[in-house]
């Protein structure tokens, strides 16, 4: 449920972000209109406000990015500081971090456009004439962020020297991050991840067995190969009132696990996996209405070189009672990990050592004595002997 709702957000926010949307600052008047950083800003709301700052004695200067989005702001590190060093040190700027197509406020007939190019060594295509009312446009290629920051800081000083009422707008052209391939790359990771999750294979004789695993390995130790078991059958031969014998045929190979019901427990008693007896490491025995399950149920040979593993596996032997007589899902289950974790471990370590500096700082605070003489200032000094 909240990862479909993580999605649904993710999905209104392309929806609310398009893939024109970029950021965008503005300084360089005097007194700087209040702008919200939280707001989107369409082509025309954008517009209108480059015209409340410019007026016919404003020259107004925009340097264009290739890409730029805000991620590249606040991630773009040239060793410890960031790119934007220059940009960092203007004092009265607006931030507007979404504005949809900016440069589309500047494309207008008029002669008082000009668009230049700002090569890698800081010079012009052509020559830039600030006047009034005019707006210069200068594109900026690569994605060298610290570079471009300080060829802008150097062009912009030489502007000023020659006319010093410039509105400065830095932005971009397209972003160089999209939410949309963020979004298609977390559904592409879930549906592989989907395709690649492990099926569940249950294997049920009615009334008597079921177990449910997800991988069967067998073969030598280290070189282990997956196993397909197909069937589970009953081995009446080989069952009583108190015993079963449960034999599960596939690949090529054929497993034979027998169980015993003893004072209302029951318990492995063995595994044969090819005609070869394979032993556990720890005893299996628990109540009887109980199933066992493990994260990997390991299986050798006596001699320790052969081994049979079941993955994610849970199983449980049925014998009938006058609570329970029929048998179609697991009891509650045992778990294999054990009650003695390392965190238990851990836990009970440091236990013992408060208690140990508790018992030990409270055996110093009983032994502190009371002084048994007190001197009385308006009597004889009170002498005590060496010997005392």
């Amino acid at each position: 449920m909240k990862s479909a709702l993580l999605l649904l957000g993710l999905a209104l926010l392309v929806c609310s972000i398009q893939a024109s949307d970029v950021p965008v600052f503005v300084w360089g008047k005097p007194s700087v209109t209040y702008v919200p950083a939280l707001s989107k800003y369409s082509s025309s709301e954008f517009s209108a406000l480059v015209e409340s700052q410019s007026d016919e004695k404003t020259f107004t200067l925009v340097f264009a990015e290739e890409r730029l989005s805000t991620e590249d702001l606040n991630q773009c590190k040239l060793k410890t500081q960031t790119c934007f060093r220059n940009l960092a040190k203007v004092d009265r700027k607006s931030y507007l971090p979404n504005v949809e197509d900016p440069l589309a406020a500047f494309e207008r007939d008029s002669a008082d456009i000009q668009s230049v190019q700002l090569s890698a060594d800081g010079t012009l295509s052509e020559r830039v004439v600030p006047k009034g009312g005019a707006v210069a446009i200068i594109n900026l290629s690569g994605d060298d962020f610290a570079a471009h920051d300080a060829l802008i800081d150097s062009v912009l000083d030489r502007l000023r020297a020659e006319f010093p009422n410039i509105l400065v707008v830095y932005t971009a052209k397209t972003p160089s991050f999209r939410y949309s391939s963020l979004v298609r790359h977390k559904r592409q990771v879930k549906q592989d991840e989907e395709e690649v999750a492990a099926t569940v294979h249950v294997l049920n004789i009615t009334n008597t067995f079921l177990i449910a695993y997800e991988n069967f390995l067998a073969g030598p130790v280290d070189e282990l190969e997956p196993v397909i078991l197909n069937t589970a059958t009953k081995n009446n031969e080989n069952s009583t009132d108190s015993t079963l014998q449960v034999d599960i045929t596939g690949t090529s190979a054929q497993l034979s696990i027998n169980f015993e019901l003893t004072s209302g427990s029951w318990e492995i008693t063995g595994v044969t996996y090819d005609n070869v007896q394979y032993y556990l490491r720890h005893r299996v025995h628990l109540n009887q209405h109980f199933s066992y399950r493990c994260y990997s149920l390991k299986y050798y040979t006596i001699d320790m070189k052969k081994e049979i593993v079941f993955e994610e596996v849970q199983i449980q032997p049925f014998w009938p009672s006058e609570e329970y007589t029929e048998f179609n899902r697991f009891g509650d289950s045992w778990d294999c990990i054990g009650f003695t974790s390392p965190g238990i471990l851990t836990g009970l370590f440091l236990v013992f050592i408060f208690i140990f500096i508790g018992a030990y700082g409270i055996t110093w605070m009983m032994d502190i004595r009371t002084m048994d003489r007190f001197d009385d200032p308006k009597g004889k000094t009170i002498t005590v002997n060496v010997a005392e």
